[in-house]
């Protein structure tokens, strides 16, 4: 069993730093760096963990295919791949609307340029002269002079449906955000099999890593407020419509939305009841993480990849808790 580890770019880079020793000495798999516009980049924060690890996986997670051109995408994860001794991992994505929006670009025919996007990132790694005349990128003969011929994996991050058939199509695993029921993930990795069956594809050959909010705590308490300040932001956007729908839940995703969109976290995470910490992540005293955690563990995920936030106490509890599943799947 893979288990990984996800830092949000929210603390500084020497907590993410001792926090990246920590996950692989518990035994993580894989490092994943979130690319939140206006917060740590995400390859720098890879690369600093690259010097202070060995054996884990290095993934900046997720790139945005309309704020990078394919070439300069290539060249920094190139550089991650050769700094680690071939560790890198990179996802694209098509990005948060809201976050798009402010930098003032629209996501135009978002299925046709990941596409694009995804050949001409497999041409670059090959030391192909790349042509390409997209919908948002246009290359003339860009190629790489260092580091080719190295197949450097390519996940596609999305809960849409049709950019998880295409995932199963031509990328080689699919990434799920965080704040997913177990019923979403469920679709989404549908999704994903569909598409690797369309293409002739074993589905089984598609990685599946699912991002999981965890916040424990020895009362409990202190970790289900945690994951809901987590679940107000990320409900910003309106992709998690479906999804909120799936819970039963009584939310005002409008609302929330609205209250982010004035930078207002406080009042978004006050429409959240407290029920929203378990059906959207995974929160409470060690033992009930434990237990479910292992009902993400049994919807078909490869790889859960957990959070780690919080007081140094709430960080050592979530280490156990991965050193505690991690040898009980071994």
């Amino acid at each position: 069993m893979r288990l990984g580890v996800y830092f949000d770019g929210f603390a500084s880079t020497g907590d993410m730093l001792e926090g990246a020793r920590a996950a692989e000495a518990a035994g993580a798999a894989s490092l994943w760096f979130a690319q939140h516009m206006g917060y740590r980049d995400a390859f720098l924060s890879a690369a600093a963990a690259a010097n202070v690890t060995r054996t884990v996986a290095l993934a900046p997670t997720a790139i945005s295919t309309y704020l990078w051109s394919p070439l300069s995408t290539a060249m920094s994860i190139a550089t991650l791949d050769e700094l680690s001794s071939g560790r890198a991992i990179l996802i694209m994505s098509v990005g948060n609307i809201l976050n798009l929006g402010e930098s003032g670009v629209e996501p135009v025919k978002p299925i046709k340029v990941m596409r694009e996007y995804v050949q001409a990132l497999r041409g670059l790694f090959a030391g192909d002269a790349v042509e390409l005349d997209g919908e948002v990128h246009t290359l003339r003969g860009a190629h790489m002079a260092f580091h080719k011929n190295t197949p450097i994996p390519i996940l596609v991050a999305s809960t849409g449906p049709q950019m998880l058939r295409l995932a199963g199509e031509i990328a080689d695993g699919v990434v799920l955000s965080t704040g997913l029921t177990l019923s979403a993930t469920e679709r989404c990795l549908d999704q994903v099999r569909a598409g690797a069956k369309r293409c002739g594809r074993d589905p089984a050959a598609v990685r599946s890593v699912g991002f999981i909010h965890l916040g424990v705590s020895e009362d409990g308490r202190e970790g289900k407020a945690r994951v809901l300040r987590k679940l107000a932001f990320l409900f910003r956007s309106r992709g998690h419509a479906e999804n909120i729908a799936s819970s039963g839940l009584d939310i005002d995703h409008a609302a929330i939305m609205a209250a982010n969109a004035r930078r207002d976290l406080d009042g978004a995470v006050a429409l959240l009841p407290e029920a929203a910490a378990t059906a959207f992540g995974v929160a409470g005293t060690p033992r009930e993480c434990r237990e479910q955690l292992e009902r993400y563990l049994s919807a078909g995920l490869t790889e859960p990849v957990i959070e780690l936030s919080g007081s140094a106490q709430s960080r050592r509890l979530a280490l156990d808790l991965m050193r505690d599943v991690t040898s009980s799947k071994a």
